[in-house]
This record gives structure tokens, C-alpha cells and sequence, in this order.
């Protein structure tokens, strides 16, 4: 059975960044508005996503069921608007761009010291580092190029974490360009300190005519990344981002100024 889908009358909302970026809050306080369905992390679109983020050569073979994926998603909002948290749909927003033409974009950036101190801290992310044979190279999703593969198990882990934001942020840089206008990136610490700003101008690039609900943050565990990260941590994640942890420690906004 063929789906009815109008183009003109629905326009889906992804919400894309890197992993430990902040994301999943952000799919979790845009499906509190009245006016949103959200969708955060479910099967099968995270599942081809990922796949498809993973192995580039996977997206002729899989882009076209996520496509319907996505078609049944936005039937089932009916009138309300449809955002969907599937973060590593950043490696195919142009494509979804083509295929939804009225599809909005929202991105959230995090400091990469906070990032990779949270990508430590969960197995499930930093497996991926662990499991990076079993995906061609280059790999897009974790920034493993050809000629760093031959050295890439002797790279620290934090390195590894760091590499993989500055993929996924270099990759937000050129959606700026590409998606232009349709694309809205917010920080992930001006979501936190200064919230009801950030949350007034994602209001406005939704069209939504009520408040987004403002989240409650416990700004002092923002810094927590410092305390988990050791000295050599730091220096191993300064190496690649090119600037030092002091340059960002406890300033709001830092991440959309890089």
C-alpha cells in the first residue's frame, strides 16, 4: 500500500549534532510543547541512520526505508509539528533536504572537553572507538581517514572521542552553508545558562505559536567535565581541537564560536 504523503502540508523537524552533544535534551524538551510530536531515538530511523552514518555506501541501499519511515512518522502527527531526534542524520541532511523540501534543521554543539568527558563516561558511545574495524575507512562518523588508520588503535581514547567531534563539528559548518536559512544551531551552553533566550529563538525558527517549555538546568554540573577528565585528558584532547580547556571553561555560548 502506496502512502499518501503532501509534501506542501507537513514538515518534519530533525534535530542533529554528535553524540553526548546535548540532542537527546533537545528532542526531549521540543516534544514537551503542546504544538510537537517528537520522535527521540526510535527504530527504525535511528537504526538506519546510524548504519547509513557508519557506511556511506549503505545509503542506496537503506536511505529509501527511512524515507518511508519517516513518511508514516509524520501521517501519524496528524496537524502537529513532527521532530525527530536521529542526531546522525547530520551525514545525510542534504538528502532529507531533497526529499523534504520544507524540513527544518536544528543542531546543537557542546565544548569538546565537556563532550568527550561524557563520551568516557558512557561505554555505549566510546564502543564505537573500540569497534571502528568493522566499518569501512574513511569513516565519516568517528573522522578515522585513510592515513590515520594504520596508527589509529595507538591513539588514546580522549584523541579518539576528540577526533570524532571535530568531524561531526566540521561537518555542521558545512550544513551552515548547504542547508542555509533551513538550519538553526544552537549551543548547548546557552541552552543551559541562558535558556529562555535560546529556547524564545527556536520558537521563532519553528513557527510555534506558544513558549517552548523552558528546561531546569543545574548549571554547576555543567563544570563537571573538568573534574573528569585528567591532566593528560586535556592535553591529549587540546592536541586535536587546537585551542586549551581554559579558553572555554564556564563561558556560555562557547561551542556555536568555534
Amino acid at each position: 500500500m502506496l502512502l499518501k504523503f503532501k509534501k506542501n502540508r507537513q514538515r518534519p523537524v530533525f534535530v542533529i549534532g554528535t553524540g553526548r552533544s546535548g540532542t537527546h535534551w533537545l528532542g526531549f524538551s521540543l516534544g514537551g510543547h503542546p504544538e510537537v510530536r517528537a520522535t527521540v531515538e526510535v527504530d527504525p530511523m535511528f537504526k538506519l541512520s546510524t548504519k547509513m552514518a557508519l557506511n556511506e555506501s549503505l545509503e542506496g541501499e537503506l536511505y529509501g526505508s527511512l524515507v518511508k519511515a519517516y513518511k508514516k512518522q509524520l501521517l501519524k502527527s496528524g496537524s502537529k509539528l513532527y521532530v525527530d531526534k536521529t542526531h546522525p542524520n547530520i551525514w545525510i541532511a542534504e538528502k532529507l533536504k531533497e526529499t523534504f523540501p520544507r524540513a527544518l534543521f536544528v543542531g546543537i554543539e557542546r565544548n569538546p572537553y565537556a563532550t568527550v568527558a561524557s563520551m568516557l563516561k558512557h561505554k555505549s558511545v566510546s564502543a564505537w572507538h573500540r569497534r571502528w574495524k568493522e566499518y569501512p575507512v574513511p569513516n565519516r562518523f568517528l573522522g578515522i581517514t585513510e592515513k590515520m588508520a594504520d596508527r589509529y588503535d595507538d591513539i588514546p581514547l580522549a584523541s579518539q572521542c576528540a577526533i570524532r567531534w571535530v568531524a561531526h563539528h566540521q561537518r555542521m559548518n558545512q550544513l551552515r552553508s548547504s542547508l542555509a536559512d533551513d538550519l538553526s544551531v544552537i549551543s548547548y551552553e546557552d541552552f543551559a545558562y541562558d535558556a529562555e533566550e535560546t529556547i524564545l529563538k527556536l520558537q521563532k525558527f519553528l513557527g510555534l505559536h506558544e513558549p517552548i517549555p523552558v528546561p531546569k538546568v543545574k548549571t554547576e554540573s555543567l563544570r563537571k567535565w573538568r573534574a573528569n577528565l585528567s591532566d593528560e585528558n586535556l592535553s591529549q584532547i587540546e592536541d586535536i581541537v587546537g585551542f586549551p580547556p581554559h579558553a572555554i571553561e564556564g563561558l556560555p555560548g562557547t561551542s556555536s564560536s568555534l
